[in-house]
């Protein structure tokens, strides 16, 4: 499994450019719109070392993933780092331009509050380029210690390939109470966020020749790409 723990793995991978169990499949994943603002507070630090880190909540974290060129929901982590093989590597190098190469995303819970609905939890999924959040995130995180102590405006600009996120961290209030972390249940990332698929049944699961229940639990991936 190729997830990438703490600032400091996080740094050396943002320099560099079995399947799913179906245990909680119904994952939410936070979505916004262009033009649209939410405030969103971070449930998990992304390093194990932080002063606020909670074992309770766990952490977010990178994974580094690649995704079917013909099938976007085909994703799975790289495998290389654990088996010494991987598919998707062979595929990369093989055929270069094809999009195959491997992808690095941020994965952590957030507590999304939008204006329209009650607030609610999701899974705040980030690649590492300048037009996301993640640049802002882990330099915070790595100054101050902590992302989880209080809360963040994210914004959306543009659509499609076309767009870029910015976030503000919101100073807390003199009379702000703290945050009660027990009162949110969480989505168990490994299980909702990433997919692990063993060397010898890659191919044919970026194919698409695996079966119709591993088929159905791909499709519970998230789709979004921001």
């Amino acid at each position: 499994m190729s997830k990438i723990v703490g600032l400091a793995g996080m740094a050396r991978a943002m320099e560099k450019t079995s399947y799913s169990n179906g245990e909680d499949s119904k994952a939410k994943w936070l979505k916004i719109e262009d033009g649209e603002k939410v405030i969103i507070r971070f449930l998990q630090e992304l390093d194990p070392n932080s002063p606020n880190y909670d074992a309770k909540l766990g952490y977010g974290f990178f994974a580094v993933e690649h995704t079917s060129p013909k099938d976007y929901r085909r994703k799975a982590l790289c495998s290389f780092d654990d088996e010494g093989r991987c598919y998707g590597c062979e595929q990369n190098r093989s055929n270069p331009k094809t999009n195959w190469n491997a992808k690095r995303r941020m994965y952590v819970n957030v507590l999304v509050n939008d204006g329209k609905n009650d607030p609610y939890v999701a899974i705040l999924s980030q690649g590492i380029s300048g037009k996301t959040i993640t640049p802002t995130v882990a330099e915070y995180a790595e100054l101050t210690g902590s992302i989880t102590n209080l809360t963040w405006q994210i914004k959306r600009s543009g659509t499609k390939t076309d767009t870029s996120y910015t976030i503000i961290p919101i100073p807390a209030a003199k009379d702000e109470k703290p945050f009660d972390f027990s009162s949110v249940e969480l989505f168990d990332l490994d299980k909702t966020a990433v997919r692990s698929v063993p060397y010898s049944e890659q191919a044919s699961f970026y194919t698409g020749e695996s079966s119709q229940e591993e088929r159905e639990s791909s499709s519970t991936s998230s789709s979004v790409d921001w």
